[in-house]
């Protein structure tokens, strides 16, 4: 997997170029992929897509892409996710997946989730006509919040059935073994 490319300040990041992928298919984000267990899960039960993880924690990365080493269809590139989808070209994501990212439950703290009108405004500018956004949180509270932006950024909320073969996060794992109730939706333009 290519080693991260030093960026200038203010100068846009090729990170398609930078991912490498060798298949001209459908692309597909996983924002906050963790140590990359859905990444590789996603990637192996659909080749036909180019999986592309963003991490900002540095040793995140090096796990997911030990776990995606393997595929031809998954990537991993370090960054945050804003800067990021800032330097991906308009209308080229098919699918999004923003699972269990930190809901900052303190009230003040509401400010640095990552779901604000900003991040929807750039990410609906992302996604091609058909594109899908999936949601999913332990927070009930972040999940109503998330779901209130979304609607007033004008995108259409549905429920989120998932289909049988889904690979789960390791925070998943963890919540539905503890009993706690998953929040999900999805979101399209």
């Amino acid at each position: 997997m290519p080693a991260v490319m030093p960026v200038e300040k203010g100068r846009p990041r090729d990170v398609l170029a930078e991912a490498g992928f060798v298949a001209r298919q459908a692309l597909v984000l996983d924002l906050g992929c963790g140590n990359g267990v859905f990444l590789s899960g996603l990637s192996a039960a659909r080749p036909d897509w180019n999986v592309l993880g963003i991490e900002k924690k540095g040793y995140r990365v090096r796990q997911a892409r030990r776990r995606a080493d393997n595929m031809g269809n998954a990537r991993v590139v370090h960054g945050e996710v804003m800067e990021i989808l800032s330097d991906l070209p308009s209308a080229s994501i098919a699918r999004v997946y923003l699972l269990f990212n930190d809901p900052w439950p303190k009230r003040r703290h509401a400010v640095r989730r990552l779901v604000q009108s900003e991040f929807a405004s750039l990410l609906g500018s992302r996604l091609t006509a058909d594109g899908i956004v999936f949601f999913a949180s332990d927070s009930a509270e972040y999940a109503v919040w998330a779901e209130k932006i979304f609607r007033a950024g004008g995108w259409q909320i549905s429920a989120w059935d998932l289909p049988p073969e889904w690979p789960p996060t390791e925070f998943e794992q963890r919540f539905v073994s503890s009993g706690v109730q998953i929040r999900r939706f999805q979101a399209a333009r």
